[in-house]
């Protein structure tokens, strides 16, 4: 799990891959839940095998495979 500043939280449910969407639960603090459909972030890595990011289209912060190489620069 990323750290963010963004007030919402967001936790995946399904993938939607025929539509390029997927189902996410979306919820601030202590409110109630939704379940929400967004797209797919349409960012991926440099290079010819450059992995997707695994986010929805818009998301705070940094691509999924941004942390992966982080990751692995610090030995984690």
């Amino acid at each position: 799990m990323s750290v963010h500043e963004d007030e919402m939280h967001y936790g995946f449910a399904c993938d939607l891959s025929e539509y390029g969407t997927a189902l996410w639960l979306r919820w601030a603090e202590m409110t109630v839940v939704d379940l929400v459909v967004l797209p797919d972030c349409p960012a991926v890595a440099p290079g010819a095998d450059g992995d997707a990011c695994c986010l929805f289209a818009g998301h705070p912060e940094r691509h999924t495979w941004k942390e992966a190489l982080e990751e692995v620069a610090h030995g984690s």
